[in-house]
C-alpha cells in the first residue's frame, strides 16, 4: 500500500487502508493478509497494529530492516 505523500500525516491512513483491506477480504475469503513495512516507518506500523495486523518476522533487504505483519482475513475491518 502506498499513499501519495501529499496525503500522509493528515488522518487519511485508517480509511485508506480499511478500504483496501475490505476489498482484499471480499475477494479472498479466509486467506490471511501479509505485508512488509520498514522498521523505521513507525506511523505505518502503528496504523497496521490499529487495523489488527500482528508482527511476525524481521528481515533485512538492501539498506533497511523490515517487519512482516499478518492479519487474519475476517470479514470487514469495521465490523
Amino acid at each position: 500500500m502506498c499513499m501519495h505523500p501529499d496525503y500522509t500525516g493528515k488522518g487519511y491512513g485508517y480509511d485508506f487502508c480499511t478500504l483496501i483491506i475490505n476489498h482484499i477480504q471480499e475477494n479472498n475469503a479466509g486467506i490471511p493478509i501479509r505485508l512488509s513495512v520498514a522498521t523505521f516507518n513507525k506511523r505505518a506500523i502503528h496504523l497496521y497494529e490499529k487495523l489488527r495486523f500482528k508482527k511476525r518476522d524481521k528481515f533485512t533487504a538492501a539498506h533497511a530492516e523490515f517487519i512482516t505483519m499478518v492479519k487474519d482475513n475476517e470479514q470487514n475491518v469495521d465490523q
